[in-house]
C-alpha cells in the first residue's frame, strides 16, 4: 500500500510539473484569441487565434510599403505572389525582378512565385490564340519559373471572355504540365462567382474546376461587386464572400482554392447617373453581393490603402461607421462641393473574410501588402 501510495504520489508531483511548462504556453495562446462579428449564417462569433494561418500575399514591388509590410510581418505569411512581370503592348513578357525581395524570401522560408499579369482584354485574346505569341509567352514564363530562387509562378490573366475560356483551360494546363516536369508549382488567379452557371462574359473565362484539376493553387479574387467603374458600395460583401467560398469549396480539389481578401478601400465622386458592376477583372466580380448608392457618373473610383482612407475622414472631420450588413466601414464627406462616398476594409472586416475561408477548409490570401489595418496583425 506504501509503494502504491508513493507511485500515486510521484505521478501526480509528474502531471504537476509537466502541467508548469504546458499550460502558460497554452494559457497564452488563448489570450491572443480575437472574436470576430458574429456570422449571420451561424449565429455564432469566430474564434480567431492570432497569428492567423499564414496568408498568401501579393506583394506590390512598384510601392515600397508592400515589402515594409512584409518584412514586418514575414512570420504570418506563408506564399508571396511579387508583381514583377506583364505583358506589353505586344504581348509579349515585361519586367523585371526585385533581388532583395528575392533574398529576403529565400532568408526567410517563404514560398515565392512571381505573378505574370495581363489585364488587357484584347492582348489576353491574343496571347491565347495566336500561336506565335502564345509560344513566345509561354517559353518566357517557363523560363522564369527555372529561376531557383522561385517556387513556380502565378498567372493572372484579365478581363478576356468567355469565347477563350477553353483556351485558357489548355494554356494552363500545358503550362502547368511543363512547371511541373521542372518541380515547379503554377497558381492561377479568378474572379470569384457564387455559382457554377453565370451570365458574365468575363467571369465565364475561367472554368474553376478545371483549372483546379491542373494548377497547384487557384486564387480566387472575392471581391468587387462594386469596382472603380462602378457604382458606390461594399468591395466585398459577407454575402458575397460567403457564396465564393461555398461555391469553390464545393468543387473537386477544394483544397487548392484559396479565397482571396481585399485590404483596400475606394472613394467615389458622387456626380450623377448610376453605375454598373463590374464584369470582371482585379477589382472583383460583379456576381451578387449588394447593390450600389444611386449615383457614380462617368468618374472612376479612387483607390486607398486603409491609412489613406483613415487619413481622409480625419481630415473631412467625419468618423466611419461600421456596416454590419456588408461588414466593412463606410463614410462620407464632400470635396470642393462634391459629395464622396467610402468604403474600405479594416482589420475587423479583413479577419471575417479569413473566417469564412477556414469556415470552408480553404486557405486565405490578401491583396495587397501595404498601409493595411495593422491591427490585423497584433495580439
Amino acid at each position: 500500500m506504501q509503494s502504491l501510495f508513493r507511485r500515486g504520489a510521484l505521478w501526480v508531483l509528474t502531471l504537476v510539473l509537466v502541467l508548469s511548462v504546458v499550460a502558460p504556453a497554452a494559457f497564452a495562446g488563448a489570450a491572443r484569441s480575437v472574436a470576430l462579428p458574429a456570422d449571420p449564417e451561424g449565429g455564432k462569433a469566430h474564434p480567431n487565434p492570432f497569428p492567423p494561418s499564414p496568408l498568401q500575399a501579393f506583394l506590390l514591388t512598384s510601392a515600397p510599403d508592400s515589402f515594409a509590410d512584409l518584412q514586418a510581418h514575414a512570420g504570418a505569411i506563408e506564399v508571396v505572389y511579387p508583381t514583377y512581370f506583364e505583358c506589353s503592348s505586344g504581348g509579349e513578357v515585361v519586367g523585371v525582378a526585385n533581388a532583395e525581395v528575392d533574398a529576403y524570401a529565400a532568408a526567410h522560408g517563404l514560398v515565392e512565385m512571381p505573378r505574370f499579369s495581363c489585364q488587357n482584354g484584347a492582348l489576353v485574346h491574343r496571347i491565347l490564340t495566336q500561336p506565335a505569341l502564345r509560344a513566345r509567352v509561354f517559353a518566357r514564363l517557363v523560363g522564369l519559373a527555372d529561376d531557383p530562387s522561385y517556387a513556380g509562378l502565378n498567372l493572372d490573366l484579365e478581363n478576356d471572355g468567355a469565347r477563350d475560356r477553353g483556351a485558357l483551360t489548355t494554356f494552363v494546363a500545358a503550362l502547368a504540365a511543363r512547371l511541373h516536369a521542372e518541380g515547379r508549382k503554377l497558381a492561377v488567379d479568378v474572379v470569384g462567382v457564387t455559382h457554377e452557371v453565370v451570365p458574365r462574359p468575363a467571369a465565364g473565362f475561367y472554368d474553376d474546376r478545371a483549372l483546379a484539376a491542373a494548377a497547384d493553387t487557384v486564387f480566387v479574387m472575392a471581391w468587387g461587386p462594386h469596382w472603380e467603374g462602378s457604382g458606390p458600395g461594399p468591395i466585398a460583401p459577407l454575402s458575397f464572400v460567403r457564396g465564393v467560398a461555398r461555391h469553390v469549396a464545393s468543387l473537386p480539389h477544394a483544397q487548392r482554392f484559396v479565397l482571396g481578401v481585399p485590404m483596400y478601400g475606394l472613394d467615389w465622386a458622387l456626380t450623377g447617373g448610376r453605375g454598373r458592376s463590374r464584369g470582371g477583372g482585379s477589382g472583383g466580380s460583379g456576381d451578387g453581393g449588394g447593390r450600389g448608392d444611386a449615383a457614380a457618373g462617368p468618374v472612376r473610383a479612387t483607390a486607398l490603402q486603409y491609412a489613406g482612407a483613415l487619413a481622409l475622414s480625419q481630415s473631412a472631420g467625419v468618423a466611419p461607421v461600421w456596416d454590419p450588413s456588408s461588414g466593412e466601414m463606410t463614410f462620407t464627406y464632400v470635396r470642393g462641393g462634391a459629395p464622396h462616398r467610402v468604403w474600405y476594409m479594416d482589420a475587423r472586416a479583413i479577419l471575417a473574410r479569413i473566417a469564412i475561408a477556414r469556415r470552408y477548409g480553404l486557405a486565405a490570401g490578401v491583396w495587397r501588402l501595404g498601409e493595411e489595418d495593422q491591427a490585423l496583425w497584433a495580439g
